[in-house]
């Protein structure tokens, strides 16, 4: 669920729940003073006014014991109010119930005794001889001022006072709510922070691990697929880092041994060790052919350079890989006979169009050639290359008869500076800087391609490159 969405249910939810308490609140207050408000109905008499009437009737004017007579009210919960004129003979009432004695002094009383009902209060009462005798009832539904008591009011004082506390209740619960909810949304940071904290101290195996199905999920995919891309260049830069430790040890050692060669021959001519034209010549000879393996194998080394920064430019024109192998063929033809190697060319479809750069092309086909005059190991060596159009692929394939690679070493024919068993290598060319086929793999896949090695009377490498699509 998206986090607006969660925003909203959640503030719905709490509004919901707010209503619904206030609400339920609201009718339980209701049905418990249901009772006291149907109570209240229309005004009526105290149930006892009639004989109050009888007590009242029968006091005299000139009556003293008014202690005596109150005491007399106070059972039937009456209280007694005399006055003459302005003062006041005797009062039991509250001092606090003057609005009663306002009341009293407008009700206009009878010489015997009778009973009225005023804003709630009961009344009993008489006039004689300038004295006022007046008894009291307070209902249940005035307060101690004398005050009519409203039941609704009393309803809405305890609804408020239980809202306000229905309210305190609601702010908690949301803010409990509330805290769960930002812990919860905070949960992918905390997660995401941790990643990043594992990052920082190297970790980058550990994913970030979050099963929640809103906006966040996919930062933490996105996350996850940066820490792998992370750990994927880490593991290139330690691979070309091992690369360039074992490029340095290869070109040591392959700079080391025919510079040694070099050193040792020329050093036995100026010696005067040479007595002979032709030991001398022999000499020049070696020392000639090792100058060139060094050669051969910086421009190697300096071609592989580019192609391991990229900073080799590959510009492709349409060709025809058929016409490009007879190209190579037609030149290389006469330079191995002399080395007694016959190469055959098997072009099987007419048409093999392919987007290539020549120069590529050819070192590719001189590369494999190359390792096939050091590698090989056959006494009359045969190399055949075969070229065919299928599938939407161009197919190019170089073999030669020689005694083929071990089947548990073919994968590592094509890693940098990988030589195999150099006592295996040919009397042709001596041993190779473990380089060729390494470029033949990047110009393969240059090229949009792939390469593979096999045995099959003698070692095979399988090319595919892509056809070249028809232009309109």
């Amino acid at each position: 669920m998206k986090i607006k969405n969660k925003i909203l249910l959640f503030t719905f939810s709490v509004m919901l729940f707010s209503l619904v308490l206030f609400f339920g609140i609201g009718s339980l207050v209701v049905w418990l003073f249901s009772g006291d408000v149907d109570d209240v109905g229309m005004p009526t008499l105290d149930q006892k006014a009639f004989l109050i009437e009888d007590t009242i009737t029968a006091i005299d004017n000139d009556s003293s014991d008014w202690a005596g007579i109150a005491a007399t009210l106070e059972k039937d919960d009456y209280r007694l109010y005399v006055t003459n004129g302005e003062a006041v003979v005797f009062s039991n009432l509250d001092q606090k119930a003057r609005p009663i004695i306002r009341i009293l002094k407008k009700i206009p009383w009878l010489e015997t005794g009778k009973s009225c009902y005023v804003a709630g209060v009961t009344f009993v009462g008489k006039e004689i001889g300038g004295y006022r005798i007046t008894a009291v009832k307070m209902n249940n539904v005035t307060d101690a001022t004398g005050h009519r008591v409203n039941q609704f009011e009393t309803v809405l004082n305890a609804f408020l006072a239980i809202g306000s506390a229905t309210i305190i209740v609601i702010l908690l619960i949301g803010q409990i709510l509330s805290s769960w909810m930002v812990r919860r949304g905070l949960r992918p940071l905390r997660v995401l922070t941790d990643g990043a904290q594992r990052i920082m101290d190297g970790n980058l195996s550990e994913p970030v691990i979050y099963d929640g199905r809103d906006e966040l999920s996919r930062v933490c995919e996105a996350f996850n697929q940066m820490q792998s891309h992370l750990k994927d260049e880490k593991e290139r830069e330690a691979a070309y880092e091992k690369s360039r430790t074992d490029m340095i040890a290869g070109i040591s050692h392959d700079l080391r041994t025919p510079l040694t060669s070099v050193k040792g021959y020329i050093k036995g001519l100026r010696d005067g060790i040479v007595t002979t034209p032709e030991k001398r010549e022999q000499y020049l000879t070696i020392a000639y052919n090792k100058a060139t393996e060094m050669e051969v194998l910086l421009q190697n080394l300096f071609y592989f350079s580019k192609l391991e920064t990229g900073n080799l430019p590959l510009f492709l024109t349409e060709e025809d890989m058929g016409v490009l192998v007879r190209t190579f063929v037609r030149q290389s033809r006469d330079e191995l006979l002399q080395k007694n190697v016959d190469i055959r060319l098997d072009i099987r479809t007419e048409e093999n169009p392919i987007m290539a750069e020549t120069e590529q092309i050819h070192r590719l086909l001189m590369n494999l050639t190359n390792n096939s005059l050091k590698y090989a190991d056959a006494e009359d060596l045969t190399l055949t290359i075969s070229v065919w159009n299928e599938a939407g692929k161009i197919h190019l394939v170089f073999a030669d008869n020689g005694k083929g690679v071990p089947e548990d070493k073919l994968s590592s024919l094509f890693v940098q500076f990988w030589r195999g068993d150099e006592s295996r290598s040919s009397r042709i060319g001596g041993g190779g800087s473990g380089l060729g086929l390494n470029i033949v793999k990047h110009i393969v896949k240059m090229h949009g391609g792939s390469v593979r090695a096999r045995n099959e009377n003698g070692l095979v490498i399988d090319i595919l490159l892509p056809i070249r699509e028809r232009t309109i």
